[in-house]
C-alpha cells in the first residue's frame, strides 16, 4: 500500500480525473481526435470541393492520395511515437528531457523531405493508374508529396502538447487550420478570374500544404511560450541520434502496419480504376467517408498510448488494464454516434458526393452499393479500433 501511494505521489497527472478512468481518457483523447480530424478533414474537404469541380478530379485525387498516404502515415506512425517518450519523461518528472523527442522527430521529418520530393517527381508513372493521369492524378500526387514532410512536423509538435496533457490548445489550432484549408481550397481549385488561375487538383494539394504550414506556425508560437521554455526547455535545440534510433525502433512496427494496410487499399483502388468509373467512384466515396470517421480510432489509440506512457514512466503498471477497458467503452460510444449517419441515415453524406444528374440510370445502383459500403465501414471501425487500442498499450 505504501508502495502504491509512493507511485501516485510521483506520478505527474495528466488531468484532474482518476488515472485510467473513462473521464481521463475522454479528456485526453477528444482533443487528439480533433487533431487527427484536422488531417482527415483537410483531405475530405479537398475531395468534397473537387467533387463539385469535377467528379473525375475527385476520383483521380482520391486514388493518388492513397499512394501518398502510404508514406504520409508511415511518417506519422514513426513521429507520433515521440508522445510516448514525452509522456514517460513527463510522468517521471524529468521535465528537462520532454522537448528533446519533439526536436528529434522534427529533424527526422526534415530528413525525409528530399526523399519525398524525389518520390513526387519521379514515381507517378509507377504508382498511379491511367485514370485521368496527366490532368488530375499526377498534379495532386506530386504536390501532396512535396508537402508531406509538414505532416511529420505538425505531428511532432502536437505530440508535445498531448504528452504533457495540454490538449485544449490543439482544438483551437485545428479550427484555424481547417478554416484556412477551406479558404485556400476555394481560391486555388476554382481560382479568381484575372487574379488566381484555376488549378484543380494541383490547387487542392497546395491548399492542404499551406494549411499545414499555418498549423505548424501556430504550434511553434505556443511551443516557444515562456512557461514551456522555462519548464520544458523547448528552446534548447539539440540533435540526439540515439533518441532518433529509439523512436525508429519502437515506432517502425506500427508505422509498417499502417503502410501495409494502406498499400492494400491503394492496390484495390488501382484495380478498380481499370474496371470503370462506377467502381472507382464507389471506392472513392467510401474511402472519403471512412476518412471522416477514422480520426476517432486514431485519436483514441494515441490517447491510450499517452496515458499508458505516463503510467509506465511513473511505474504505475496496475492501472493499465483499466485504460484498455475505458478505451473499449469509448470506442463503442463512438460507434453508436457514428451509426446515426452510417446505418440509420447515410443518404445525406452519400449525396454530398454523388450527383444524380451525372449518372442517370446508374445512380440507383451506385447509391445502393454505397449504403452497403457504409454498413461494412461501421463494422470495420469497431474491429479495427479494438486492434489499435490494444496496440496502443502494448
Amino acid at each position: 500500500m505504501a508502495f502504491q501511494e509512493e507511485i501516485t505521489k510521483e506520478y505527474s497527472k495528466l488531468t484532474k480525473h482518476p488515472s485510467g478512468s473513462l473521464k481521463e481518457l475522454i479528456a485526453i483523447s477528444i482533443p487528439l481526435m480533433l487533431s487527427f480530424f484536422s488531417n482527415y478533414l483537410m483531405l475530405f474537404v479537398d475531395r468534397l470541393i473537387l467533387a463539385y469541380y469535377s467528379l473525375d478530379a475527385m476520383n483521380a485525387a482520391t486514388t493518388a492520395s492513397l499512394f501518398c498516404a502510404i508514406f504520409q502515415f508511415g511518417l506519422i506512425g514513426i513521429v507520433s511515437i515521440a508522445e510516448v517518450f514525452i509522456g514517460q519523461f513527463n510522468g517521471s518528472k524529468k521535465y528537462e528531457k520532454v522537448s528533446s523527442p519533439v526536436w528529434q522527430m522534427i529533424f527526422f521529418s526534415l530528413f525525409c523531405l528530399p526523399f519525398f520530393i524525389l518520390l513526387g517527381k519521379f514515381s507517378g508513372p509507377y504508382f498511379l493508374p491511367k485514370y485521368h493521369y496527366s490532368d488530375y492524378a499526377l498534379p495532386y500526387f506530386q504536390w501532396l508529396f512535396y508537402f508531406l514532410f509538414t505532416f511529420g512536423i505538425q505531428t511532432a509538435l502536437t505530440s508535445f502538447f498531448v504528452g504533457i496533457g495540454k490538449t485544449k490548445i490543439i482544438i483551437f489550432i485545428t479550427i484555424i487550420a481547417n478554416l484556412a484549408n477551406i479558404l485556400f481550397d476555394i481560391l486555388l481549385i476554382f481560382g479568381i478570374k484575372h487574379f488566381i488561375p484555376s488549378m484543380g487538383t494541383k490547387g487542392a494539394a497546395i491548399a492542404t500544404g499551406l494549411a499545414q504550414i499555418v498549423q505548424i506556425v501556430i504550434l511553434f508560437i505556443f511551443f516557444f511560450k515562456k512557461r514551456y521554455r522555462v519548464k520544458y526547455y523547448t528552446n534548447h535545440v539539440s540533435f540526439d541520434f540515439k533518441l532518433i534510433k529509439k523512436c525508429l525502433r519502437i515506432g517502425a512496427p506500427t508505422s509498417f502496419g499502417h503502410m501495409i494496410e494502406i498499400t492494400a487499399w491503394a492496390l484495390i483502388y488501382y484495380m478498380m480504376a481499370s474496371l470503370g468509373e462506377k467502381y472507382i467512384t464507389t471506392m472513392a466515396i467510401g474511402q472519403n467517408i471512412y476518412g471522416l470517421i477514422a480520426f476517432g480510432v486514431t485519436g483514441l489509440q494515441k490517447g491510450v498510448s499517452t496515458i499508458s506512457a505516463n503510467m509506465i514512466g511513473a511505474k504505475d503498471f496496475l492501472k493499465i488494464k483499466k485504460v484498455w477497458t475505458s478505451a473499449v467503452k469509448l470506442l463503442l460510444l463512438i460507434a453508436v454516434v457514428v451509426s446515426a449517419f452510417l446505418l440509420i441515415y447515410p443518404d445525406f453524406i452519400i449525396n454530398a458526393f454523388l450527383k444524380k444528374g451525372e449518372y442517370g440510370a446508374a445512380y440507383n445502383e451506385l447509391f445502393f452499393l454505397l449504403k452497403v459500403t457504409c454498413v461494412f465501414l461501421w463494422l470495420y471501425l469497431i474491429f479495427d479500433g479494438i486492434t489499435w487500442i490494444t496496440g496502443g498499450i502494448f
